[in-house]
């Protein structure tokens, strides 16, 4: 009798809690949910950081990013979504290194809301190298189907014709060349990593500059696409696929071939015995060393990428500097990044050196005010020098 009733009272609490957790599963499992929730978005509902990088080591990582920030774009502008990315690089190493890929991802999303190249580009900025102009470019070739359509490929008599009408003539340079270097990864792309093919369809541009600016993004879309059984490479010869091509292409081809290098496993020291067996092309197979080092200088090491240029000799070390200034540069178009390295060299004619390229291309290319590049060395570098050099070529003319 006693253990019917304790059998009962068992029952009836085993009763009581499965009531509980009938009661309590669509609490958990919306608890669940929202923590998954707010750990891809931050609190304004953009993406976070996890889910971003999340997107980047998935196999299909390209849809992945587009789809996250389409979601994002449809409540929050361009230049909010690459400020977020802006603040996920200073918080971040790993994104500082790899977020190009990410604002490709904006500048296609800005592209297919925008509909036109013009628009898109007012709407991009310079963050992570200047990737939302060339992913705006990169849906510009490929339309709305490039998922679901992706193993087909535009004629080359296509892909000639909106390559030519793809960038207006008449916007600044520093847009212009964002325009012609995302056409040349987009070219590849749509070519099929057919190097030849693409390089032929840069060709039918108008200009020797607009031509080089086509085959540079053509050669970095063959180093930097994560497929390796679509990169035009060979396994034993560090110097192709440069020296099977023209003239023509050559340069621009050397200026990327050091990244090969290094996944070769050469040292820097090595890196430089090869260049100088690359001939005529000795000097911008040098500053392909210092555009790859330049990533060390943004993860925090300038002192070390100088030290690594100052293993070069004469015209070969500028080419060291003018490789990671440029690239420097052009990750942020100022001189948060060029004015700390060019400081961090061991005399103070390399560093003067530094300065003057880091003055030439802020004003040349990226128009920078004087007063800003003043600014720039007064708040990054440290330097008086770099301040004086400003004026000097203020007053010169240069």
């Amino acid at each position: 009798m006693g253990n019917s009733r304790y059998r009962v009272l068992i029952d009836k609490s085993h009763l009581v809690l499965l009531g509980l957790l009938i009661f309590l599963a669509p609490s958990v499992i919306q608890a669940q949910e929202d923590g998954h929730s707010s750990r891809n978005k931050t609190e304004s509902g953009l993406p976070s950081l996890t889910a971003t990088k999340e997107c980047l080591n998935e196999a299909r990582s390209t849809e992945c990013l587009d789809n996250l920030f389409r979601e994002a774009l449809k409540n929050h502008t361009t230049a909010d979504v690459l400020q977020l990315i802006e603040g996920f690089e200073a918080e971040d190493p790993e994104l500082r290194r790899d977020c190009h890929p990410v604002v490709h991802a904006i500048g296609r999303e800005t592209f297919r809301l925008k509909g036109n190249i013009h628009d898109s580009f007012s709407a991009c900025d310079q963050t992570c190298h200047s990737g939302c102009y060339h992913g705006s470019v990169e849906r510009f070739l490929r339309g709305d189907d490039i998922y679901s359509e992706g193993y087909k490929h535009p004629s080359q008599a296509e892909l000639k014709q909106k390559a030519t009408a793809a960038c207006d003539a008449n916007t600044p340079l520093r847009l212009r060349y964002q325009c012609l270097h995302g056409l040349g990864h987009a070219i590849l792309f749509f070519a099929a990593y057919q190097l030849q093919s693409s390089l032929d369809i840069c060709d039918a541009l108008s200009d020797d500059w607009s031509r080089s600016s086509c085959y540079g993004g053509v050669f970095m879309e063959n180093v930097s696409n994560s497929a390796n059984e679509k990169k035009n490479f060979s396994p034993t010869d560090y110097h192709a696929p440069c020296n099977q091509l023209a003239d023509q292409y050559r340069r621009e081809c050397y200026i990327m071939q050091t990244s090969r290098m290094m996944e070769m496993g050469l040292s820097t020291e090595r890196m430089l015995q090869e260049c100088a067996n690359a001939g005529a092309y000795r000097v911008p197979c040098t500053q392909s060393i210092g555009r790859d080092l330049s990533n060390e200088a943004r993860m925090g090491q300038p002192r070390g990428v100088a030290q690594k240029c100052e293993l070069a000799q004469d015209d070969n070390r500028l080419a060291c500097m003018r490789g990671a200034v440029y690239a420097l540069v052009d990750n942020t178009w100022d001189g948060r990044y060029a004015m700390p390295f060019c400081a961090a060299f061991g005399s103070n004619s390399d560093s003067e050196d530094c300065f003057k390229l880091s003055i030439q291309y802020l004003r040349t290319v990226f128009e920078k005010p004087i007063e800003d590049i003043a600014r720039d060395c007064s708040r990054h570098a440290n330097s008086p020098r770099c301040a004086e050099l400003v004026v000097r070529q203020q007053t010169s003319g240069l």
